[in-house]
């Protein structure tokens, strides 16, 4: 497995600490990881890193476009139309806004296994008082948590179209938990971003595919 985990800003942090949890995942399950941490996710390391081992699983963590996903200081690692076929014959899942609208369905056409990420824009919610303090964010877990889990049911073993299906489960679950009397009214506001989600991350390519 190959992850890319910049750290430049607010938002690409939380995602660098919420990672932690695939590094250790895919450790315990005996797969190899590479890192590519803070200033290290730059695309000539993100190329170089490829090209030499060839993962059978890349995960993006990143701001990104219709057309781009990008590392550290938002700098592009790859393109439509540049680069996608850097990723053939391997399964992606891109934590980023929007790539799945134009590079995800590049990137099948060009060889890519499976694309898993998002066709809209990637949302999550977080708490100011622990912004300092990811790990800790409850409200931030509960948009992570069913994204991580696309990583953690691919590393289990299960198929692409399974992993999808598996993230989607754990929305609805906390979707439903949102909707419950005791659920507080800042609680409840969370459910029309938790549905966003849900509703954006789409499943490209061949659905039946595990690393």
């Amino acid at each position: 497995m190959l992850i890319t985990r910049p750290n430049h800003d607010p938002a690409t942090n939380y995602l660098y600490f919420w990672s932690q949890e695939l590094i250790y995942q895919a450790k315990k399950q005996n797969k190899k990881v590479v890192d590519l941490a803070k200033k290290r996710a730059n695309a000539k390391e993100f190329s170089s890193v490829v090209k030499k081992i060839q993962p059978s699983l890349v995960v993006f963590n990143g701001h990104g476009d219709d057309s781009t996903v990008s590392g550290y200081n938002d700098e592009p690692l790859v393109s439509a139309g540049k680069n996608e076929f850097i990723l053939k014959n391997i399964i992606v899942y891109a934590r980023s806004c929007r790539s799945a609208k134009i590079l995800g369905p590049k990137s099948i056409k060009a060889g890519c296994k499976t694309y898993i990420g998002y066709n809209d824009d990637f949302v999550f919610m977080t708490e100011d008082d622990k912004i300092t303090q990811p790990l800790n964010d409850k409200t931030a877990e509960i948009f992570l948590k069913p994204s991580n889990y696309v990583v953690i049911s691919l590393l289990k073993g299960h198929t692409t179209g399974n992993a999808d299906k598996r993230s989607k489960e754990i929305i609805k679950q906390n979707i439903q938990k949102l909707t419950l009397s005791s659920a507080t009214k800042e609680d409840a506001e969370l459910i029309p971003y938790l549905t966003w989600n849900y509703l954006h991350q789409v499943c490209l390519g061949n659905i039946e595919a595990t690393i």
